[in-house]
């Protein structure tokens, strides 16, 4: 058993004495880090460390203000605007002239030497404003006559002015001379012009230049292009067989 007690005795002397600590003390590990740093001082090679400094803020220049600025003056001039137009449309309620055709007669009509269109055609025309609260003053009117979107005769109308809710009877009186036709186009008219034929479906547009009187003050020029729509019977009495605007 004694010597069992002294093998043991020295077993553990050895596992102490071959595996030292792995704690070290707060002395030490200053030394440590202070050795280390001495060598990255010493090793070219080694990256200095550099210290971190706070962005500094850079200030806005004067441009930047005086842009931010006009953007902010056009964009309110740009909402204001938009309130104040509809504030007018819901106090006027403005509605678009209207173009009716009270009456209207083909007095001739009829194709010479293949296809030339010649043609005397008479309208009464009714220019109407709806509104209830606003004046227009036609200042141009312009009619023209279309047969197969081919203009065939154009007048021009004297301006006129027209009060709210009142309406305006025009005599138009379209002479076409000697149009030249596309032999289909000639065909056509021809046909619907002899005798027992079924009429021609003519296209009246207007161009207006309109003002609009919004009370004393507030003005508002606009350009209106109207048309109507207009099927006639055989000339020499050729009446309106069909309308619309």
């Amino acid at each position: 058993m004694s010597n069992n007690f002294y093998e043991r005795q020295g077993d553990h002397h050895f596992a102490s004495s071959s595996h030292p600590t792995d704690q070290h003390s707060p002395h030490q590990n200053h030394n440590q880090i202070h050795d280390q740093h001495q060598n990255a001082q010493q090793n070219p090679y080694t990256k200095p460390l550099i210290p971190i400094q706070p962005r500094k803020r850079k200030r806005t220049s004067t441009l930047a203000w005086c842009m931010t600025l006009v953007c902010s003056i056009f964009w309110l001039a740009v909402i204001l605007c938009g309130l104040a137009v509809l504030v007018v449309y819901l106090l006027y309620r403005p509605k678009t002239p209207q173009l009716k055709i009270a009456a209207a007669t083909l007095n001739a009509g009829y194709i010479d030497t293949g296809n030339l269109l010649n043609a005397d055609i008479t309208l009464l025309a009714n220019v109407i404003n709806p509104n209830r609260k606003v004046d227009i003053y036609f200042s141009y009117l312009q009619m023209d006559m279309y047969f197969q979107g081919i203009m065939i005769g154009t007048q021009v109308i004297d301006a006129f002015y027209e009060p709210r809710g009142g309406a305006n009877l025009k005599n138009l009186h379209i002479i076409t001379s000697a149009v030249p036709l596309p032999l289909q186009v000639a065909q056509e008219w021809g046909n619907g012009t002899q005798d027992g034929g079924g009429g021609v479906a003519l296209h009246l547009q207007g161009r207006f230049r309109t003002r609009w009187l919004f009370g004393r003050w507030l003005r508002f020029t606009n350009w209106l292009k109207p048309g109507c729509e207009i099927l006639m019977g055989p000339p020499p009495n050729g009446v309106i067989l069909r309308t619309n605007c």
